[in-house]
């Protein structure tokens, strides 16, 4: 039996550029019943591969290319233990023998050394005679060959096999399926070395790429290339019989373990129950038979050792919240995992884990952004490598990026590329380049070379190929014992925040191909609301000394917190600050938990239609279900399906579909493209509609339904876990406005940019003081009314001015400007950065800012030695300059922090908007079903398509008074998106609209400001 042993697909990132799918296929083509996947110290891929030749009748065989500077080899798996020593070779080759992530460079003969200690179960391939040398003298001939591949050097390795005493085989290392590939597989090699195509062709050249041969060539072919080897072609047929090894795929469940002296049950069963007293007071029977109902299914399943590692770890991160479906467990309501009560808020806990669920749960845990590494770095010191590693991500090219690196590989000048490619929208990589450069609105008026639609069909190929790994947002899996038993582990190429001896380690497989090999994934993510309200709870005790339980407050029934959410006014909120939850709560005038959860739960991009049925209904108008069989299953939604859960039920009582079926065609739809695996579940769907004697017409309407849920949705508990949150976060907005937009200043904002929730801060009617030597810290604080913002927000200054400026204040406050200069030994730049934001207003006395800017250009002449002053000596007075108007303060502002800090931005363009007769967005409730003019900052802005796929966008522009919301409809989305590509300011015409309270502006004209006073001008 004939097989390709030496094979590389797309995920040797860099040269391969054919899909595991791709290779098999033109192996069937080609008759080849078997094919090896040995892609460059890696098996990223294995697990696609070995699925895609299952399916198509071919013999997978895993293994990999190993590589380190000065020796190579070919490892093939016979079996499970093979398989351990292939993982943990390639474990070696990251941690050891790459030229990255180590201290000193290993030896070329390490490689042998490794592979000679460990290789039960592996067949080894190697054209590297030094290679060969040092495994056969350190663990003998047994399962060692010399590789020979076409070209001449094979004579040299005949010749080293003969004297080692190996046999040969012949392998043509692949690197693309098919002979037209080569030229894509150029370009790869091209983009990842980061040079050009016509450097690649220079004579001498380090990086060479494969031949134009290197495709997946027939027996016959490769039999004619070597026609005086025929035993070393034969022999690989004996290698491809003992190659039986498979992935056991869905196979196996591997849970960490929890070390403790008790039985694991035994102890979660008592945390729980005493989580229960302190969560509940007392143990009612209803709450007692939920947990007996949990337990009994968690010892089932054998994950009581997977809840007490979780409660270890959130032990460690007091500010979390647990989300995701694990908000349906009690046991973890009673552990402090999460803070949903199930029982109150109605979640079934099957949702989370069932007897027939046959894929593990995961967990996922939120804290704050910046505590997330430090319980990272907890996690791995507990549970050292290979232990515990996060999961991967395989990021793959997009249209943007494909587009650009083609580009660059072609030599096209920088500022031509970076003008193309910003045009891209975020969502268009179901579509082809070409026909987004020649259709989109973006492109409109870009006058581009001829060569770039060469260049775009080109780039095509690119789309979803793997480009590099990366980590998970917050994927974490631990093992009893090791890791590098089921897959590679590598080192990521970030270090933990803080803790920069501790490399993150990272296992190959992303997180499908983790559950698919049976590893239970817990998700450590970072959250930044979670940090806005620990630091706003802990400024709130601080100015106040009122003290503020998160994990026991309960801010639902607050009045103020509740106004905030029936109106809107949730800017700073989490989860419910973007444009379409605020104007939804207008809409809904939700207030309490359970509206808002599924207000935020019904958001969805193809759910549009159903969000105005919910609200007419919500608002009185009669309904009925679609059938019958839904009215007890969609009672507490109006009939419209919200959560996942419906999907899952809604397919079971109307289809008839068996309970772990309909779960199947939940994670379809969540799937990044459902399409296909969505194919499956539609004739089942009909079909068992059809059995159970439903109408055609409302089956596909109740379908239509089902498929308002592809690309993403949300169970219910997750959100409830989030409104939970976003309740805290109102809350302090209500009661505690300075503390909490000074929180969330300080930790980066949220869906909009930090000038917006400036904005928003003095229309709370709060102070924003500027930065002061004296005053500020590094990040924004709030109390009394006021918000002083931060260090962090000077556009410039240097780390090393903030570390000085706040060392020196240890030892007090800055008495003057001289005592500030020799106390900080600031360089000029900083210093004029400081001076020009008003940082040192309060030391100035009768100094202004130009008299202080003056003083230290003055000071850039005098004699190095001089000792830094402000006060020049006496025959060098400082001239009396005026100060700064308010309007040249705020332009400063504006520049070097982005926001001025006494008013809007806009108010800088008083003069201009003087010549226009706008609305203010105060007023537009009076102008309903009026076409009005108004100005603003695009805040925030939303690509969208319609039903019939055409791009449209939802834009936020802020004029000062207010914020307003707008459409931009695909005629005038055409015509004008090219112009939306910074804050603007913007002035644009539209139609005022009024939808259940809610008031938006159609646009129907938009442009730049200063594009419109140039069209005023030539007017005249």
């Amino acid at each position: 039996m004939f097989a390709h042993l030496h094979v590389h697909s797309w995920f040797s990132m860099g040269t391969g550029v054919s899909s595991p799918e791709a290779l098999v296929a033109a192996a069937v083509a080609r008759g080849v019943p078997a094919l090896a996947c040995t892609d460059t110290n890696g098996v990223y891929g294995a697990i696609e591969f070995q699925q895609a030749a299952l399916a198509q009748g071919v013999q997978p065989i895993l293994g990999a290319h190993l590589v380190t500077e000065g020796a190579e080899a070919i490892a093939l798996a016979t079996d499970e233990r093979g398989w351990g020593a292939l993982c943990r070779a390639i474990t070696w080759v990251h941690w050891h023998g790459a030229p990255t992530h180590r201290d000193r460079p290993a030896s070329p003969l390490g490689l042998a050394d490794a592979l000679a200690a460990d290789r039960e179960g592996l067949i080894l391939l190697s054209r590297d005679v030094a290679l060969l040398e040092r495994v056969v003298a350190l663990s003998g001939r047994r399962d060692v060959y010399a590789e020979f591949r076409p070209g001449k050097e094979r004579h040299l390795v005949a010749g080293a096999a003969g004297r080692i005493g190996v046999p040969a085989v012949v392998t043509s290392p692949v690197y693309f399926a098919n002979p037209e590939d080569h030229a894509l597989h150029r370009l790869r090699v091209g983009i990842h070395h980061n040079t050009t195509l016509a450097a690649l062709a220079t004579p001498g050249t380090p990086v060479r790429p494969a031949e134009a041969g290197a495709w997946l060539r027939t027996a016959a072919d490769l039999a004619r290339h070597f026609p005086d080897c025929p035993d070393a072609i034969v022999r690989g047929q004996g290698i491809v019989e003992r190659c039986t090894y498979r992935i056991p795929v869905g196979q196996r469940v591997v849970a960490p373990r929890f070390a403790c002296p008790d039985d694991a049950l035994a102890r979660l069963r008592a945390m729980a129950y005493a989580g229960a007293e302190r969560r509940y007071g007392t143990v009612a029977p209803i709450t007692r038979d939920r947990l007996e109902h949990e337990l009994a299914i968690i010892a089932q399943k054998g994950f009581a050792d997977y809840f007490l590692v979780v409660e270890d770890i959130v032990r460690h991160g007091p500010t979390h919240c647990g989300r995701g479906s694990v908000a349906n467990s009690i046991v973890s309501y009673c552990l402090g995992i999460t803070h949903v009560d199930p029982l109150g808020a109605g979640l079934l806990f099957e949702r989370f884990l069932n007897p027939e669920r046959k894929d593990p749960p995961d967990i996922d845990l939120d804290f704050p952004w910046d505590e997330r590494d430090q319980v990272l770095a907890w996690v791995f010191r507990k549970y050292p490598m290979p232990r515990a590693a996060m999961v991967a991500n395989h990021n793959c090219f997009r249209l943007r990026g494909a587009l650009r690196e083609v580009a660059k590989v072609h030599g096209r000048p920088p500022g031509e590329i970076r003008e193309v490619t910003r045009r891209f929208p975020w969502f268009a990589d179901d579509d082809e380049i070409g026909e987004v450069m020649r259709t989109h609105p973006n492109f409109s008026g870009l006058d581009l070379p001829r060569a770039w639609q060469d260049l775009a069909r080109q780039a095509q190929p690119l789309v979803g190929m793997p480009r590099h790994l990366s980590l998970h947002p917050g994927g974490v899996v631990i093992v009893p014992a090791a890791l590098t038993d089921i897959v590679p582990v590598e080192p990521a190429a970030r270090v933990l925040d803080g803790h920069p001896d501790l490399m993150v380690p990272v296992i190959q497989f992303e997180k499908d191909g983790a559950e698919d090999a049976g590893l239970v994934k817990i998700d450590l993510l970072g959250n930044r609301s979670l940090a806005v309200i620990r630091d706003a709870i802990a400024e709130v005790r601080a100015n106040t000394g009122i003290a503020i339980d998160y994990t026991s407050s309960d801010p639902e029934d607050d009045p103020a917190t509740r106004e905030l959410f029936r109106t809107g006014q949730t800017m700073g909120v989490f989860y419910t600050e973007s444009p379409a939850s605020r104007l939804l709560c207008a809409k809904s005038q939700a207030a309490s938990f359970e509206l808002l959860v599924l207000n935020t739960s019904i958001i969805r991009p193809a759910s549009n239609r159903f969000i105005r049925i919910y609200l007419e209904r919500l608002h009185g108008a009669p309904w009925q279900p679609l059938h019958p069989s839904l009215t007890e299953t969609l009672a507490e939604t109006f009939g419209v399906m919200v959560y996942q859960e419906d999907v899952v039920n809604v397919s079971a009582a109307f289809a008839g579909m068996p309970l772990a079926t309909a779960d199947g065609l939940r994670k379809a739809l969540s799937k990044k493209r459902p399409v296909k695996a969505l194919a499956a579940y539609v004739e089942e769907f009909f079909a068992g509609a059809l059995a159970l004697g439903r109408d055609p017409e409302v089956a596909k309407r109740v379908w239509e339904m089902i498929l308002s849920f592809a690309g993403y949705s949300f169970c219910k508990g997750h959100s409830c876990s989030y409104i939970r949150v976003a309740q805290h976060a109102c809350y302090l907005r209500a009661r505690h406005p300075a503390e909490f937009m000074a929180a969330v200043l300080a930790n980066g904002g949220g869906f909009y940019r930090p000038f917006a929730y400036v904005a928003e801060a003095l229309r709370m009617g709060l102070r924003v003081l500027p930065p002061d030597v004296n005053a500020s810290r590094v990040r924004t604080t709030g109390g009394d009314g006021a918000v002083r913002i931060g260090f962090q927000f000077i556009k410039g200054l240097s780390a090393d001015a903030v570390a000085r400026i706040e060392k020196a204040r240890q030892d007090g406050p800055f008495r003057s400007l001289a005592d500030f200069r020799i106390r900080t030994g600031l360089t000029q730049d900083d210093l004029r950065l400081l001076i020009k934001v008003g940082a040192l207003d309060s030391l100035a006395g009768r100094f202004t800012r130009p008299m202080l800017l003056w003083a230290i250009d003055a000071e850039a002449h005098r004699p190095a030695a001089t000792v830094p002053s402000f006060v020049p000596p006496a025959e060098r007075r400082i001239p009396h300059l005026r100060e700064y108007d308010a309007d040249r303060r705020r332009a400063l502002e504006y520049e070097f922090l982005g926001f001025p800090t006494d008013g809007h931005p806009m108010e800088l363009y008083r003069a201009e908007l003087g010549r226009f007769r706008t609305v203010r967005s105060t007023e537009l409730k009076h102008h309903i079903g009026r076409t009005v003019l108004c100005a603003g900052l695009l805040t925030t802005a939303k690509p969208v398509a319609t039903a019939k796929d055409e791009p449209m966008q939802f834009a936020t522009f802020d004029d000062g008074a207010g914020l307003i919301e707008t459409v931009l409809f695909p005629g005038v989305y055409r015509e004008r998106a090219h112009v939306l590509f910074d804050q603007g300011p913007f002035i644009f015409r539209g139609t005022v609209e009024a939808e259940f309270g809610a008031v938006t502006v159609t646009i129907t004209q938009l442009d730049r400001l200063e594009r419109m006073l140039e069209k005023l001008a030539g007017r005249r």
